[in-house]
């Protein structure tokens, strides 16, 4: 296949990826408005797991972290050592930041990544 053959393909296939996001993302909609009146209808008739012929279906009710105070957070993680609560992610942009301006991070290392940069003309 040539260059030309190639982007062709690509483009194509980038395409489809897109018409296939928006189908998901209409199904995950449809399926959130499904799960929502079934909540509803469950808790109406004061049921928390039920069944059909086709599937069980039962509410999950979890605690989740909703951060009101990013200053107090920091201090209280800072003061105890609790680095637990928070995900192991380095922020990429703030990196790339500190090696434009010099400063080295202790514990980084330089990882490189090639993609390609797709644009439908």
């Amino acid at each position: 296949m040539n260059i030309n053959e190639l982007i062709a393909q690509r483009k194509e296939v980038k395409e489809q990826i897109s018409q296939l996001n928006e189908e998901l993302k209409d199904l995950k909609a449809k399926q959130d408005e499904l799960d929502f009146a079934l909540i509803q209808k469950m808790d109406a008739e004061g049921l928390s797991r039920t069944a059909n012929d086709f599937a069980s279906v039962s509410i999950n009710e979890e605690i989740v972290p909703d951060v009101a105070d990013w200053d107090a957070l920091y201090e209280h993680i800072i003061t105890t050592k609790d680095f637990s609560l928070l995900q192991r992610r380095v922020s990429s942009t703030a990196y790339r930041e500190l090696l434009k301006i010099g400063e080295a991070v202790p514990g980084l290392e330089q990882r490189h990544i090639r993609r390609i940069n797709f644009r439908s003309l």
